[in-house]
């Protein structure tokens, strides 16, 4: 039974037919929020509807215990009111500061390219904004997040005192720039209150960075009505009513607004992220979220830990914890439900208080989960898991899995209002025309498309083809209409042999090696065999390498430098690929071990989407790559010596 509809009539050469939900098969959503045509109207009908609710919540740091208290809130009235009054006074600071108007949006710059008039930020970014000034020879006005008289500190701002603040005020002056912050702000708004200019559809809402995974990143202009579009659709599959979620996710990020937005045509509770990497679960576990929209990186973190305490644990623990998983599992996909008093009691209820206790439904973005971690916290949390597709320039929506969708592998079907497509590849051996299983770059159309990119209009051009969004991602249809990611056309390696090779669904398949962290492939025609740049796990790489560096009591950095630990390592590579029938063509022959997290080397790495951005690691180790190919031409040398001599 196809999970999707496709529509009648519909293909065409070097395309699939297109495909739509099946509940709106006329590709439309109309639905009760459709009147909601902007985000300011989507807020104030949440002002109107739950007015006393808890709607944003923070933790305090206290310095003298270092330490977070209990979320704070503010109610949905509370903010409107703040919001009135901050607008109020950001429209005093442009009249007086930069009262010019960009000329594509029509809006005041603020805060994106080095044209911005004005910035928002906190307050440990001012000291560097000050320090490359010349960078941004318009800049008027910068507004700290944080309360400059110090009166209230958080752990980002210990550095800073009433002299420091005071240094910057002067240093910020003699630049001819006004320093102010928030509070500054919103108090000028309380005093002389201004009438709110209100958005239309058509207005401009945001200008996003997209991902820029494959060059220079890139503004994605975005108007209130492609957004709301995109969010009503969005609560039309997910339909989550009073949600209590934890906003971790940077707020550059399209897909941490696009779920906010989602939840707000309901109840909607957020709490923060106190901003600390390593406090994220007690974050998750003070607030107890019923929802938690993340990417796999957080589950496959944590996944390790609790699987060496449960399913991979030795002795009678592990036989009991791996007899309650496969019954758990069993009663979920036959439909009876997550919940099972007996295994949740005695094995899983650990696991689902790690993250709260509360959750009713996981939704992951960004890149495919592993199925065995996907299905092990399905178990586990006793609450469905689905994964989804979009990008910047569909305002995240694109397709997800309906909330009963318990199968593993794929994001699902389109989104309501969705159409979408694949296009051949033929030069990549994609061919989306096959009846039986439909290959080739997803292409997307909707209401809620970008309006295109900030200044750039023939990079607008490249990705759209009419009415159609090309997203670079390939993917193939299933049998059964849903959607699976498995390639990105420029994540794409051609060898020696002619061979391409996709190095993503490779990099998923080594890296679920128990001593690998992270791994980078490249592929060149330089050679037949990929090499791979891996950041081993420590926890587990230690103890073997030290083995393998003869019982030596040393530590990372030197274990990845011992040749001994490197080779072992390619050979554990290779064991993998003959257990996983890795092709012939996509074998890993060379390896170089880095001590460090991609991200602790450069954030940079890495997209806000967090999607490796491949082309600057490529760059960063242009030197250790050649090291491993020129390594892999010896090799070959000496075989053909050493035939020759036989």
């Amino acid at each position: 039974m196809l999970k999707s509809f496709v529509v009648p009539s519909s293909r065409i050469p070097g395309f699939s037919p297109i495909y739509r939900h099946p509940d709106y098969k006329d590709g439309t959503h109309k639905n009760k929020y459709s009147d909601i045509t902007t985000l300011y109207e989507l807020f104030k009908a949440q002002v109107k509807s739950h007015p006393k609710d808890n709607f944003l919540g923070h933790r305090t740091y206290y310095p003298e215990t270092d330490a977070f208290g209990d979320y704070e809130w503010l109610t949905t009235t509370d903010v409107d009111e703040m919001v009135d009054d901050y607008g109020s006074g950001l429209d005093q600071l442009f009249a007086a500061h930069a009262p010019d108007m960009d000329e594509e949006t029509g809006q005041q710059p603020l805060g994106f390219s080095f044209n911005i008039e004005v910035i928002v930020c906190s307050m440990d970014k001012i000291p560097s904004i000050l320090e490359f000034i010349t960078r941004m020879p318009k800049l008027k006005v910068i507004v700290s997040m944080d309360k400059l008289d110090c009166s209230k500190p958080t752990l980002f701002t210990q550095a800073f005192n009433v002299e420091t603040t005071e240094i910057l005020k002067a240093k910020a002056a003699l630049l001819d720039i006004l320093l102010t912050d928030v509070d500054q702000v919103i108090e000028m708004g309380c005093v002389s209150p201004t009438k709110p200019t209100l958005p239309t559809p058509s207005t401009y809402c945001t200008l996003v960075l997209s991902s820029g995974t494959t060059g220079a990143s890139k503004g994605a202009l975005i108007t209130h009505g492609a957004f709301a579009i995109a969010t009503h659709a969005s609560h039309l599959g997910i339909q989550q009513l009073d949600t209590t979620y934890l906003s971790f996710m940077p707020p550059s990020h399209i897909f941490e607004r696009y779920v906010i937005y989602t939840f707000m045509h309901d109840v909607i509770h957020i709490g923060s992220h106190c901003g600390i990497r390593g406090l994220l679960l007690s974050d998750i576990q003070t607030l107890r979220p019923s929802v938690l929209v993340t990417t796999p990186l957080l589950l496959n973190t944590v996944y390790d830990k609790v699987a060496s305490a449960t399913v991979k644990a030795k002795g009678i623990p592990g036989i009991i914890s791996r007899f309650a998983y496969k019954s758990k599992l069993k009663r979920i996909n036959s439909g009876r439900g997550f919940k099972h008093t007996l295994w949740d009691k005695l094995i899983f209820g650990k696991v689902a208080q790690l993250f709260g206790g509360s959750l009713r439904l996981v939704i992951l973005g960004a890149v495919s989960a592993n199925p065995d971690v996907h299905n092990f916290f399905r178990a586990a949390l006793s609450c469905n898991i689905i994964q989804g597709y979009g990008q910047t320039e569909s305002i995240a929506s694109g397709a997800i899995q309906k909330t009963d969708d318990v199968s593993t592998g794929n994001t699902g079907i389109p989104s309501p209002g969705v159409d979408i497509r694949l296009r051949s590849i033929p030069e990549m051996g994609y061919d989306a025309t096959s009846r039986k299983c439909p290959r080739g770059e997803i292409m997307i159309r909707s209401k809620s498309i970008f309006s295109g990119y900030y200044k750039l209009p023939e990079k607008t051009a490249e990705v759209m083809d009419g009415e159609w969004l090309a997203t670079s991602d390939v993917a193939q249809f299933n049998p059964d209409g849903t959607l699976t990611i498995i390639d990105r056309i420029q994540n794409v390696a051609c060898t020696a042999s002619g061979s391409h090779i996709a190095l993503e669904p490779l990099e998923m398949a080594y890296g679920g090696h128990r001593l690998v962290g992270s791994v980078l492939i490249h592929g060149s025609m330089r050679s037949h065999d990929l090499v791979a740049i891996v950041v081993p796990k420590p926890e587990t790489f230690v103890p073997w390498a030290q083995k393998i560096a003869g019982n030596r009591d040393v530590g990372l950095t030197e274990l990845c430098k011992d040749e001994r630990v490197v080779d072992a390592m390619t050979n554990e590579f290779r064991i993998l690929a003959s257990k996983a029938k890795v092709p012939l063509q996509a074998l890993v022959g060379a390896v170089y071990l880095e001590p460090r997290e991609f991200v602790q080397i450069n954030r940079d790495f890495f997209t806000v989407a967090l999607k490796l951005r491949r082309f600057k690691l490529f760059q960063h180790y242009e030197s250790v790559i050649d090291g491993m190919y020129q390594k892999l031409a010896h090799m070959a040398d000496s075989d053909i010596k050493t035939s020759g001599s036989s």
